[in-house]
């Protein structure tokens, strides 16, 4: 539904969520691949349901006696209270009476309506790519970290943490580190090891190794590795299979496979609160990830009483303001990436960065 009170349209909710829903977005690839999961609140706060699984193996009991209780499995419920986020802008109206970028000078010109139609659409992009870079950091960070950090107008600095295991937070250092100038890594034993680390504290098996540029160039330099890569018995049963040159592209990019793993190169930034442009994954770093991590994309209600507390990933509105004239344009959400099963990946630091912002 619309009104016209001001001699243009003005679009309500409903109908702005349907606009957002169809503007092609950017690909946000942790969010994707891990957080694909989605629970909408109708209040502030999300509850998780977690199986906390123990490797249990029946009683033996005599046929004679009685039978042992056996305690059920235990169900976990955390609640996560998510963040909120608020995107308000004054677009320039007077966009709506020059003329485009590519519209055609004289004749056939579009009305005024429609390049304002035009510039909201893009202003409702914008906000939809800010908010998926925001929950795309959320992701990173919280695999990186195992914890989030939420500071912001209003907010008293708070850390969530999702407890994962600390032998799964990996820091290497002297020859250990994969491109030190003498090393004696052994990047097949390292990762053999932290899978068989995860596979104790979760039960999952890692499918996804996710590298930085330092890092995946330290392990393709590794002669070990290179020696595996020429070797045609291996690569024939595509045991491994990497991109040995430079590549990049912006988010993730399939370099192949080792073992079992695919193996993936990320790049991808953002601009934090100081205007400072940094990488959403500290270069040096590899996070290992498993597709049992049932990472879940959580948002609590949207608090605006003018729209109902409604449940719903996010919610535009705009309306307009008399005097000085000028439409105005907000959107809300309450977002958080949850890892359910943290302990379904790890985080290592296996060279020293050289990227880091």
């Amino acid at each position: 539904m619309s009104n016209t009170q001001t001699g243009m349209t003005l679009y309500d909710t409903a109908t702005l969520i349907g606009v957002v829903e169809n503007l092609k977005t950017a690909s946000t690839f942790f969010l994707d691949s891990f957080f694909s999961q989605e629970v909408v609140s109708n209040d502030g706060n999300v509850a998780i349901d977690i199986d906390v699984g123990k490797r249990r193996m029946s009683p033996f009991v005599s046929p004679l006696v009685e039978g042992k209780l056996v305690e059920s499995r235990r169900i976990q419920t955390k609640l996560f209270k998510p963040p909120y986020v608020k995107d308000k802008r004054a677009p320039d109206l007077l966009r709506a009476v020059r003329r485009m970028i590519g519209e055609r000078i004289g004749g056939n010109q579009l009305t005024a309506q429609q390049r304002m139609d035009a510039n909201l659409a893009m202003e409702l992009a914008d906000q939809q790519d800010m908010l998926k870079r925001r929950m795309e950091w959320m992701a990173t960070q919280s695999l990186t970290n195992g914890s989030l950090v939420i500071q912001g107008d209003g907010y008293e600095t708070a850390i969530i943490d999702f407890g994962r295991d600390p032998n799964l937070n990996i820091v290497l250092s002297g020859t250990d580190m994969w491109d030190a100038e003498n090393s004696t890594a052994n990047p097949t034993d390292d990762v053999n090891k932290w899978m068989s680390l995860v596979m104790k504290s979760s039960g999952a098996q890692l499918t996804d190794l996710i590298f930085t540029n330092s890092a995946y160039y330290a392990l393709v330099k590794n002669k070990e590795i290179q020696q595996n890569m020429l070797n045609s018995a291996i690569r024939a049963n595509d045991d491994v299979k990497m991109t040995l040159g430079p590549t990049m592209n912006a988010g993730a990019r399939l370099q192949g496979y080792w073992g079992s793993f695919r193996v993936w190169l990320y790049n991808e930034w953002y601009v934090d609160a100081d205007n400072i442009e940094r990488p959403m994954i500290p270069d040096g770093i590899i996070l290992g990830v498993s597709d049992q991590l049932q990472g879940t994309r959580a948002y609590g209600a949207i608090m605006d009483p003018q729209l109902g507390y409604i449940p719903t990933p996010f919610a535009p509105k705009m309306w307009f303001q008399e005097d000085p004239a000028q439409l105005v344009l907000m959107m809300q959400s309450s977002p958080l990436t949850i890892p359910t099963r943290i302990n379904a990946s790890f985080v290592a630091h296996v060279a020293k960065g050289y990227d880091n912002g």
